[in-house]
């Protein structure tokens, strides 16, 4: 099993447990248990710390996305990014198109090769709320490609694999479900991809990672980045550290902070002035996004459509930006599920799954006794937003 550290991949976040470094939580978690000692995600803490977060940035945030975009503009030879139609990627494909900032492609992926259904879970984001969008972003950007990559023969194929058929749990941290792990090679299925790789081109995918969690407590708010990172670049991404491989969190770089401060404080301003019938507050745990708050000794959420409209200036309701979700057996992998439990493909990935659960401690469990909820997040350093 490949299992080091190379400073290209620490960027997306290391485990450490005592002396050991490593980019998979399964390892991390086997040695916590023979060693005893705490596991921290490293999620570029160094550069992080060095802010004072309880300074909001005085640009806006959509002069952050602005800069941000430019700044991989020109980091790259060619751009890609990876788009759903969901709020975060929209905002990017906004920045990009309303800064008159070249983008190359979006690419998405879909399921219909298993499925044949254009409006299942998964399918009917991309055909109906996302090509659509692209095709309005293309009357500014006639250029702009959209790029389709079907994910099932991906799944098919990573479970047959002898090098990972029953290790594979060791190339998920978070999001163990099917989908998520077998994505490891999917940038070698597009042809036009594969001869700039080899062209020698650099070439930079881009993702909508992540919404700013942020949390107020008796008047005080605090920021964490937390450790689902594995939903963009998984651990094995991490660890074989391909040279033509080069993945971008467009909201949180690590050398461009502002926008994760400033999006804190953004919130923490609404939070603020928040009270029980606030719009967009709720006590319903199930409609909360990222960000709570307490009221009255009670724990109110901001709702994922006030956390987007809060964040994203020209966000508007579309269908799907509410998913059902569980980060072990997910929705977009139903048809997965429905495969006879006598084929190789599913063996291999249920037999995976016990043995990630059985050696990870309750402690590190989101429910202990219920392997739908998976497991827990683990977070980074706390940053003091100020009061």
């Amino acid at each position: 099993m490949i299992n080091f550290i190379n400073s290209r991949q620490d960027k997306f976040g290391f485990y450490q447990v005592g002396s050991l470094q490593t980019y998979s939580k399964a390892i991390a978690v086997e040695y916590h248990i023979k060693t005893k000692e705490k596991i921290q995600w490293i999620f570029n803490d160094e550069n992080y710390k060095i802010y004072d977060w309880t300074q909001e940035p005085t640009e806006s945030l959509s002069e952050l996305y602005r800069q941000r975009a430019q700044q991989l503009r020109d980091q790259y030879d060619y751009l890609v990014l990876w788009f759903s139609g969901g709020a975060d990627s929209v905002n990017i494909l906004d920045t990009f198109i309303d800064n008159d900032i070249k983008l190359d492609e979006v690419a998405s992926y879909v399921n219909y090769e298993a499925t044949g259904d254009k409006s299942n879970f998964l399918n009917a984001e991309i055909f109906h709320v996302a090509d659509p969008l692209i095709k309005i972003a293309k009357t500014q950007q006639p250029w702009l490609k959209h790029t389709v990559v079907d994910v099932a023969p991906l799944v098919m194929n990573y479970f047959t694999d002898p090098s990972v058929k029953f290790d594979w749990s060791y190339f998920a941290n978070t999001h163990v479900n099917p989908s998520t792990v077998s994505r490891r090679d999917i940038k070698l299925q597009v042809p036009h991809w594969r001869k700039m790789f080899d062209a020698g081109k650099k070439v930079g995918f881009i993702f909508g990672i992540d919404k700013p969690r942020v949390v107020g407590i008796n008047g005080k708010y605090y920021f964490q980045f937390v450790e689902m990172i594995d939903s963009a670049v998984t651990p094995e991404i991490q660890m074989l550290n391909r040279p033509w491989e080069f993945n971008e969190l467009f909201y949180w770089p690590e050398d461009h902070p502002k926008i994760s401060i400033k999006q804190s404080h953004v919130v923490k301003n609404f939070l603020k002035l928040s009270n029980e019938a606030s719009p967009y507050i709720t006590d319903n745990k199930s409609l909360a996004g990222s960000a709570s708050v307490t009221i009255n000794n009670k724990i109110y959420h901001i709702t994922l459509p006030g956390l987007h409209t809060l964040i994203y200036p020209k966000w508007q309701p579309v269908p799907y930006q509410v998913k059902p979700w569980s980060l072990t057996f997910s929705f977009r992998d139903t048809w997965f599920f429905n495969l006879s439990n006598s084929e190789s493909v599913k063996y291999a990935w249920q037999t995976g799954l016990d043995h990630r659960w059985k050696s990870t401690p309750y402690s590190l469990r989101t429910d202990w006794k219920n392997i739908r909820r998976g497991f827990k997040y683990l977070q980074g350093p706390t940053y003091y937003l100020g009061s």
